[in-house]
């Protein structure tokens, strides 16, 4: 349950300063965001990252703390958890920027992929430590790579072949385990761009005496530059790992793996990429004013908009109009996340004016209809197939590749200026 932002503010209002302090200190494993390590922690991180954002007088806040604390716990060194205090002014601005209307709001940044670019999901698991420990758990990346004396596939490196490449510092585990622990997986991530971490499982006594491994589990690193190995002699825990690789890891390198000199280096890092979150609202178009903010008034990219038809006095056509909502949300999304971004939008088939609208664009008459809008170049592409995820992904492909026709148009897109429609018994 969230509170209102009403009551937030009168919350705020009835506590005193004294209570204003934050719910984590640095002892809990909780990082503490502000708008100034938000980029290094959360977007640059390779790690999958948990961000509570939360105001320290809220009571549903402070009822998460134990749990949020022992989530942070389990997952030292595996994902990061993070939160961030929206009643500190100088946090508002980023808390406004994702759109928090009620504490605490919880949301998850996945490890970073291709690209760079990390786009935030809602958590709406439990508020309990298990449930978001197994949430995290399920998105670790694993970048682990598997060596073997005779690789049965690509994925498989052999490993007197790793050993040789002196390109970048190497780090093996021999096991005798066949899956790769969290703890291990959560190091791979950390160093991802700055070492190979590879794992041989079930070595062969050849192989161990080859490298002068004595008993499993055993962890060496290959320095760059050097095909000898280092044998680890700590424990075989997170933070003697996390320092013994730090010794021996290459610079990080953004673009991924370890950072190789260039003579012709730039000294001005590169623009970090910008990240905006995804919208999931369909706004319904009821006004010119609406129409031209939404779709007319855009220079660049593509309106998709539906006609739909909602009576809110039967339950069965408001269920189906939240299905075709939620199946125009699922297109949104996909295009969002493959970088085509789409403004999505949605008219009341029923209005006059909306009908006179889809005979200037010749849009069908069947219910629910689409149709995608160019305004910059001013052509539009009536919608053919079925109204579902499946069917309106294939239309846009159609039209963003030139298979779909294509029609110019030089009147005006109005709904005002609409032609009027007699009413029909």
């Amino acid at each position: 349950m969230k509170h209102s932002l009403t009551t937030i503010a009168l919350g705020a209002l009835l506590l005193s300063q004294s209570v204003l302090a934050g719910l984590y200190s640095s002892k809990d494993n909780v990082i503490d965001i502000t708008p100034k390590n938000f980029q290094a922690e959360v977007m640059d991180s390779n790690h999958v990252v948990m961000v509570e954002f939360y105001a320290p007088w809220c009571g549903h806040c402070k009822n998460l703390v134990p749990h949020y604390k022992a989530a942070a716990k389990n997952l030292n060194g595996i994902a990061k958890m993070a939160s961030i205090d929206c009643d500190d002014d100088k946090n508002k601005p980023l808390c406004s920027q994702y759109g928090i209307k009620g504490f605490p709001t919880i949301k998850i940044f996945p490890a970073k992929g291709k690209g760079g670019v990390k786009y935030p999901q809602d958590y709406q698991g439990e508020r309990s430590a298990k449930a978001m420990v197994d949430q995290l758990v399920k998105m670790l990346p694993n970048n682990v790579q598997l060596v073997s004396a005779n690789p049965s596939s690509e994925k498989i490196i052999n490993i007197d072949e790793l050993a040789a490449d002196i390109n970048s510092a190497r780090a093996v585990l021999f096991t005798k385990k066949l899956t790769s622990s969290n703890m291990y997986k959560g190091l791979a991530t950390e160093f991802k761009d700055r070492m190979v971490v590879a794992e041989m499982r079930t070595p062969s006594d050849d192989i161990l005496a080859k490298y002068n491994i004595e008993k499993l589990p055993a962890l060496v690193v290959f320095p760059k530059g050097s095909e000898e190995s280092t044998v680890f002699s700590g424990e075989l825990k997170h933070e003697p790992i996390l320092e013994f690789f730090s010794e021996h890891a290459g610079s990080a390198n953004k673009k991924g793996g370890a950072a190789k000199s260039s003579s012709s280096s730039s000294s001005t890092p590169a623009p970090k990429p910008v990240v905006v979150e995804f919208n999931p609202n369909i706004d319904q178009v009821k006004t010119q004013e609406e129409f031209k903010r939404l779709c007319l008034s855009k220079d660049r990219g593509n309106c998709a908009i539906a006609f739909l038809i909602v009576e809110p006095e039967y339950e069965e056509s408001v269920k189906l109009h939240e299905e075709n909502l939620e199946t125009l949300r699922q297109v949104k999304k996909k295009a969002h996340e493959t970088g085509k971004g789409l403004d999505v939008m949605w008219m009341d088939a029923l209005d006059k004016r909306v009908v006179a609208l889809k005979e200037q664009f010749q849009v069908s008459e069947d219910i629910p209809g689409l149709l995608l809008i160019n305004p910059g170049k001013k052509a539009y592409v009536p919608f053919i197939g079925t109204f579902d995820v499946q069917g309106i992904e294939g239309w846009l492909s159609d039209a963003s590749n030139g298979r779909a026709r294509a029609v110019a148009f030089k009147f005006e897109a109005s709904l005002e200026a609409s032609k009027p429609v007699k009413d029909e018994l």
